[in-house]
Formats: C-alpha cells, sequence, structure tokens
C-alpha cells in the first residue's frame, strides 16, 4: 500500500489538466472543489497509513534508492499535508465565487492545482533535484496568479517576482550541483548517510549548504529576502495570497527542517576550521537563522504597525510570523532539543490556519466595502456578526488568546526561548508579541467598531463565508484539542529530528 503515497500529487494535478480542458465552462467549478475534496481524502488515507504504520517510502519505477525518485512520507510530511489540503479546500470554496465575479477564468484553477500539487511534491520528495522541480512548480503557477487581475501593478509586481525567484532558482540549482559533486548523490537519506561517515571535504559542504539557506530563505521571506512578500500577498486573489502566505511559506521552511536537521546535522567541520572548528553544520546555520529570524520578526512587526490598509498590514504580518516559526528551529538547529522543533511546528500550524482565513476575510471586506483601508472601514460587527468573530478567532489566535490554538503556538515559542536561556531571543519575541497585539487590536476596533460605513453585505454569498468559517473554526477546535494536536507535532518534530530513522525507511537493507 505504498503507493498511497503517490495519491497527493496524482489528484491535484490531475484537477489541474481537467481544469484547463473545461475552463471556459461552469464544470471548473464542480471540477475545482471535486478535486479539493479528493485531495483532502488522499492526504486522509495516507495520514492514516502513516499512524498506523509509521513512516514509508516508494521507488518510483522500481528502481532503489539512492539511484531513482524517491518519495518518502513520515509524520513530518503528513502534518504538511494535512495543513495544505484543508488550506487547498477552502481556497478553492473560497475561489468559486470570487473568479465567477470577475467574469474571467484564465486558467486560474489550473494555476491553483499546479500550486498544490508542487507543494505536495516537496513535502514528499526524497531527493534533492525533485524537490527543485516542486519549488519551480509552485513558482510558476505563482508568477500566474499574482498577475491575475491584468492590472499594470500586478504584471509589474509578478516580473519582479520571476527575476527575483530566477536568481533563487539558479543559485539552488548551482548549490544541488556543488552538493552532488561533493557527495555523489542527491537522495537525501543517502547524502546524511555519507556525510555523517566524514568521507568528504566538509567545507564545501558548508559553502554550498549556506547557498541553498539563502534560496529558502527567499521562499520563506526571512529578512533580508523578505522585500517581495508584502507586495506579491497585497496584489494576489485573496485565495491565491491564503495559499501563498499559508502554505508557500511553509515549504521553504520545511526544507530547512528536513535538510539542515534531518540530513546536514551528521555533516561536521573539521578541526582545522578557522570558524566554528568541529562543529555541525546546522549548528552554523542556526546561528544565522537566530540572527536572520529575530530581525525579520522586527521588521515586519513594526512594518504592520504603520499599514493604513489591511491587506498591506496581513502582508507585513506575514513576514513578521515567520520569525516566530524559525526562532526556535534556529534553537533546535543550535542545541538538538526536541522542544524548539515542537513549538515550531505548533507555530506553523497555527499561522497556517490563521493567516489564510485573514486574507481571505480581507478579500470579503473589500468586496462589500468597496476599500480595505482601515480610515474608511468601521461598524463591521453590526453588519455580520459572522465575519467579525471569524476575524477575531484568527487574529486573536495569532496574538496568542487562550484556549485559541495561537496561544499555545506562543507560549511553547517563549517556553523554547526560556529554556534555551538566550536573553536576546526571548526580548525579540516580546517585541513582537506586544506589536502583534498593536497592529491587530487596532486593525479589529478600526474595522468592526466605531462609526459603520457602507456596505452591502448581500454581496458576499455562503461559500465564501463558510470557507472562512471552516478555518476559523477549526482553530478553536484544534485549541481546545491541544493535547491531541501536540501528539501528533511531538511525532513530526520527533520525524524531522532522527536522522537514522529516515535513512532507514528511505534505504532499508541497502544503507
Amino acid at each position: 500500500m505504498n503507493q498511497l503515497i503517490v495519491l497527493p500529487l496524482i489528484v491535484p494535478l490531475a484537477t489541474a489538466v481537467l481544469s484547463i480542458l473545461f475552463r471556459k465552462t461552469r464544470f471548473r467549478d464542480y471540477i475545482s472543489i471535486a478535486g479539493s475534496i479528493g485531495y483532502l481524502v488522499a492526504t486522509g488515507l495516507l495520514a492514516s497509513k502513516i499512524f498506523s504504520g509509521g513512516a514509508i517510502s516508494y521507488q518510483a519505477g522500481g528502481w532503489p534508492a539512492p539511484y531513482g525518485i524517491t518519495l518518502v512520507a513520515d509524520h513530518l510530511s503528513i502534518l504538511m499535508l494535512l495543513l495544505t489540503a484543508t488550506v487547498a479546500f477552502a481556497a478553492n470554496l473560497y475561489s468559486w465565487e470570487y473568479i465567477n465575479d470577475r467574469g474571467k477564468e484564465s486558467g486560474y484553477y489550473a494555476f491553483l492545482h499546479f500550486m498544490i500539487t508542487g507543494m505536495s511534491g516537496a513535502f514528499i520528495t526524497g531527493d534533492l533535484f525533485n524537490l527543485f522541480v516542486m519549488f519551480e512548480l509552485v513558482l510558476m503557477s505563482s508568477y500566474a496568479l499574482v498577475a491575475y487581475s491584468g492590472s499594470r501593478e500586478s504584471l509589474f509586481i509578478s516580473m519582479k517576482y520571476v527575476v527575483l525567484n530566477l536568481i533563487g532558482s539558479s543559485l539552488m540549482l548551482v548549490a544541488i550541483g556543488g552538493l552532488y559533486s561533493v557527495t555523489g548523490t542527491l537522495n537525501m537519506a543517502d547524502m546524511s548517510l555519507i556525510l555523517s561517515e566524514g568521507s568528504v571535504n566538509m567545507v564545501p559542504v558548508l559553502g554550498l549548504s549556506m547557498i541553498l539557506f539563502c534560496v529558502f530563505g527567499i521562499k520563506s521571506g526571512l529578512v533580508p529576502f523578505h522585500f517581495w512578500a508584502p507586495p506579491v500577498y497585497s496584489n494576489s486573489p485573496p485565495p491565491a495570497s491564503a495559499l501563498m502566505a499559508g502554505i508557500s511559506k511553509k515549504v521553504g521552511i520545511y526544507a530547512v527542517i528536513r535538510l539542515y536537521i534531518t540530513v546536514f546535522s551528521s555533516a561536521t567541520l573539521p578541526e582545522t576550521a578557522l570558524l566554528f572548528p568541529g562543529e555541525p553544520v546546522n549548528v552554523v546555520t542556526g546561528c544565522l537563522v537566530a540572527i536572520m529570524a529575530s530581525t525579520t520578526v522586527l521588521l515586519g512587526g513594526f512594518g504592520a504597525i504603520n499599514r493604513k490598509s489591511l491587506d498591506k498590514l496581513l502582508s507585513y504580518s506575514s513576514v513578521g510570523q515567520v520569525g516566530f516559526i524559525y526562532i526556535p528551529i534556529s534553537i533546535t538547529m543550535i542545541t538538538g532539543q526536541l522542544t524548539p522543533l515542537i513549538a515550531a511546528l505548533i507555530y506553523v500550524l497555527s499561522h497556517g490556519l490563521a493567516k489564510p482565513a485573514l486574507f481571505m476575510i480581507s478579500g470579503i471586506i473589500e468586496k462589500i466595502s468597496g476599500t480595505s483601508d482601515l480610515e474608511d472601514l468601521g461598524g463591521l460587527s453590526e453588519s455580520s456578526f459572522t465575519l467579525s468573530a471569524s476575524f477575531f478567532l484568527s487574529a486573536f489566535s495569532l496574538i496568542g488568546i487562550p484556549p485559541l490554538l495561537g496561544f499555545f503556538a506562543k507560549f511553547k515559542v517563549f517556553e523554547a526561548a526560556i529554556t534555551s536561556g538566550n536573553i536576546f531571543l526571548l526580548l525579540v519575541l516580546f517585541v513582537g508579541a506586544v506589536t502583534t497585539i498593536l497592529y491587530f487590536s487596532r486593525a479589529w476596533l478600526e474595522i468592526f467598531f466605531g462609526d459603520r460605513g457602507e456596505v452591502d453585505i448581500s454581496r458576499v454569498s455562503r461559500k465564501e463565508v463558510f470557507s472562512v468559517i471552516i478555518l476559523a473554526v477549526l482553530i478553536l477546535v484544534l485549541g481546545l484539542n491541544f493535547e491531541l494536536v501536540y501528539q501528533l507535532v511531538e511525532q513530526a518534530a520527533s520525524s524531522g529530528l532522527n536522522s537514522e530513522a529516515y535513512i532507514e525507511t528511505v534505504l532499508g537493507e541497502r544503507r
């Protein structure tokens, strides 16, 4: 039954192809929804297999690892796939009315499902080259979705996004080629095994891993590679922004966890190295990650405070929130402890549900009021209790209000910083938490209270509202059932930290 691992790739890919064939008919809407439900079911079946029997691998075409294409699914992969499937369903449901209101499809559903295919492939691929391929699939879909409106501004932003990521993709290829020349393999499990034997020169491995990390920094929007994120998110269709901010960024985060904690943890610099002699490569990277993540928290938080429109506020908030994920990851890289990685993954889950909901709510607000400028909004709580409650659950989850999922995420991140004894990281997290309270409280008060603006609530469809409700309710339900969430995330974090188990799953007797 290891073939189940292919389903999260086949279902969205088939849906994308069918969406192209039926793009000029209303069947495209039903195909997209059916595809997102099928993807959710496929992910659920794979999750059931992993939870009952442990991690699995599949060798495409029967070629044994490390020579063939390897797909690997463990608890870490499943956590990311389940999050992707949930947000993808909500985004597809929201998109039904969104594209019909604009009177043009333009391959929208096809690009949406190609993006989902790329994200799924990145979470289950077992080799670096196919990770690159999946990254490119996500990016090519993103280019089209950013330019969906066809406005001059969106086309210009899409072009800048293309140029930046072409540079990133070139660097990624250089790094992958370099690692292959040094280690003789692209299979991540095999590379981890070779690096643990200490039979290769670790100095170029460190340099190439740093280049690769810069690429992942671009993908996930870490400072100083964050500048593309705010304009891209604020000018994309709301459901596309939901997927890009909620899930696409997590592809870069997943790649960092999988490579720098699972794979490069076994690579140690020589004792003759000028800096960090005898230290593992992931420790060196972890120090860099801590600095970049701290700057990301501060810059994103203070940037969001000064934004005058909701979509731009959310865009800068997305930058800052990524820092909250990377800080505990950096602690795990440096110390090798499991608890900070658990904190990071809980925050991934919390942010992955809350931020898509907020972007879709922003789209609804702009639709019913004609603007997203905070100064022109007000009194929306009188027009829609559902919208108000959904915004409250999503935004205040990111603030960290109990019993919402975000409370436990933020608590665990602070706990990781306190346990590490790093006062600087703790101070950064505190400032970041305060800025989060400030900008979301301001948005909450200005949008839903005060003088009531002109709104036409009848313009909102039930599908759009329901898509937001799904995510908002999940935030509350998962918070109320946090013990179950913690068990799932603990297994995912253990999978990311356990190099031996990953190697055994992929190589088995051939190790």
